[in-house]
């Protein structure tokens, strides 16, 4: 084979390898355009549901801030009951050491003992 022959050889194959290799980039380009417009039909077909977990986000922290409140006011009603039985505990004691002092068998000197007491 003559030297021309070889360089028209050697120019056909790299002009087929040329052409196969834009084919090759151009279906895969395909491919990838193919499957960018799947995932922006999802996202479409999704995007219906976002404004419905933003209500039900919405809903959620509503309800916590209602929980939240009915917690500090549980809370509150908590401690002023825990008021009111210390001072009741205080108005019987009082009532006791009142008892105490005008019972003339209970002995309230200052010793800090006492005789026969009729506490329980």
């Amino acid at each position: 084979m003559s030297t021309t022959a070889w360089i028209i050889i050697i120019v056909v194959v790299l002009v087929a390898a040329a052409v196969a290799a834009w084919l090759v980039t151009k279906q895969r380009e395909n491919k990838q355009h193919e499957h960018a417009e799947q995932i922006r039909q999802e996202a479409h077909e999704h995007a219906a549901a976002v404004p419905q977990a933003h209500d039900h986000a919405q809903e959620a922290e509503a309800k916590a801030e209602v929980a939240r409140l009915e917690a500090e006011r549980a809370a509150r009603e908590a401690r002023e009951a825990q008021v009111a039985a210390t001072q009741q505990e205080a108005v019987h004691e009082d009532h006791l050491r009142t008892a105490d002092e005008v019972d003339p068998r209970v002995d309230t000197s200052a010793d800090g003992t006492t005789g026969d007491t009729h506490r329980p």
